[in-house]
């Protein structure tokens, strides 16, 4: 199995979704299973082993380098949940009753669709919905996420390989933050941290001494964005 990568560029899964749902919508119009089976097969080495994704090598040559990244755990999960659909609509296709593969490979062609046209992934959300009632609920602590020690409140900026905009924007912090600590945390050596709910790095995040998340902040991090995450803390 290939290393998994910890953020994936932001257009990435909108890419893969888009060739998935193709090819089930392509199976739907002309009558053909075996184009969910490839779809099923894509989204299965996309999973466990993305090195050796043809898909992902052609993304590659044909993407600009991002300035922003994502967490990959929420791809992830919608990975996850696509494979067992498709899953269940190969072997439905070709064993019976075909009706309820179709509507199962119909599923996956409405929402792989949707995210690729607009960046709405329901799996996406499901599992940030998740993690975000979990970190309120104090079922998983953020300080232990993003191994902070020392006596807070903490300013924290995810960070990953190969973003561009996060040492600019954990400068900016600091340039707010009155001389307050700023920390770096960089998603692919705490892999803990992407369990927390954002959406993207680099993230700002204020948290407070109890490890109560203040703010959270994602996307286009302007000075006024940074300041009211520092005012948090």
């Amino acid at each position: 199995m290939s290393t998994r990568p910890a953020a994936v560029h932001p257009l990435a899964p909108r890419f893969a979704q888009g060739i998935t749902g193709l090819l089930c919508l392509e199976a739907i119009m002309f009558g053909t299973p075996a184009a969910v089976v490839v779809a099923f097969a894509l989204v299965a080495v996309a999973l466990f082993a993305p090195r050796f994704s043809p898909v992902g090598w052609v993304f590659r040559q044909v993407a600009r380098p991002a300035d922003h990244l994502e967490p990959a755990a929420p791809t992830r999960f919608s990975q996850v949940l696509a494979l067992v659909f498709l899953g269940a609509a190969s072997v439905l296709l070709f064993t019976g009753p075909q009706i309820v593969g179709w509507v199962l490979a119909g599923m996956v062609a409405a929402l792989a669709l949707l995210s690729a046209t607009t960046g709405i992934c329901v799996g996406c959300e499901i599992y940030r919905l998740f993690l975000a009632r979990r970190t309120s609920h104090g079922d998983e602590d953020p300080r232990a996420l993003m191994a902070l020690d020392g006596q807070g409140p903490w300013l924290v900026v995810l960070t990953a390989p190969g973003c561009a905009r996060c040492e600019p924007t954990a400068r900016e912090l600091e340039a707010v933050a009155g001389g307050r600590e700023v920390r770096r945390v960089d998603i692919t050596r705490t892999p803990g941290a992407t369990k927390l709910p954002v959406r993207s790095v680099p993230a700002a995040i204020a948290v407070a001494a109890d490890g109560a998340l203040r703010v959270v902040k994602t996307g286009r991090l302007d000075r006024a964005s940074l300041a009211e995450v520092a005012a948090a803390v």
